[in-house]
């Protein structure tokens, strides 16, 4: 049996998805989270100088969405058959995509460009991925409410990641069941997978 430490901040951000399919497959590991006073002295003895990385039975692997397919194909995540697969790891993808629209202005210091960026965001971006994953719900009327196939994938884990992302906009959360229907209800059935729901509950709270 293969033994895993994950390591990267005390954020979801880019380390999350990987964190929710080792949960959401009951996966015991150790979930590293560094902090950013920490990362000096840790950079240099990181893969590529950077985070997140994995340890499989003590060898370190970089790239977070990499670390994320290795490990839904792994425990049963990635999809049934090629083109299950093949939709899985697009939708993971675009969440991808969109939460880098979100880093882009979360960290932005000047407070001019930081409106601006949100502002984008939240009229161009959020829509544009949300409308498609809202027609990919659609489009799997028949699998249960999950949005590839008829079981949990890594595309609903990472689509649930970026929705929690955006929906701690109150003004958008307050509107998101009804705009955004089939997708609403992906999220509330991932949300109600028991390791996903107890992770979810106990997991530190951040910001991103």
């Amino acid at each position: 049996m293969s033994t895993f430490k994950f390591t990267y901040f005390n954020l979801r951000a880019r380390g999350e998805i990987p964190r929710l399919v080792l949960n959401a497959a009951g996966v015991t590991f150790e979930d590293r989270r560094v902090e950013f006073s920490e990362w000096g002295a840790l950079k240099p003895s990181t893969p590529f100088g950077q985070l997140p990385y994995i340890e499989i039975n003590g060898k370190p692997f970089p790239e977070s969405m990499a670390i994320s397919r290795y490990l839904a194909a792994e425990y049963g995540l990635a999809g049934k058959t090629p083109l299950e697969r093949l939709r899985a790891d697009f939708l993971t993808e675009q969440t991808r995509s969109m939460k880098e629209g979100i880093y882009k202005y979360f960290f932005e210091s000047d407070a001019t460009s930081k409106a601006e960026g949100q502002k984008k965001f939240e009229e161009e971006i959020r829509p544009k991925y949300l409308t498609s994953w809202e027609q990919a719900a659609k489009d799997n009327a028949s699998g249960g409410g999950y949005l590839v196939g008829k079981q949990l994938t890594i595309a609903d884990l990472a689509v649930m990641d970026a929705l929690d992302a955006v929906l701690q906009d109150e003004a958008f959360k307050a509107t998101f069941a009804k705009t955004y229907t089939n997708l609403s209800k992906n999220y509330d059935t991932v949300t109600a997978v028991a390791n996903v729901k107890k992770y979810r509950e106990t997991r530190p709270q951040t910001s991103i």
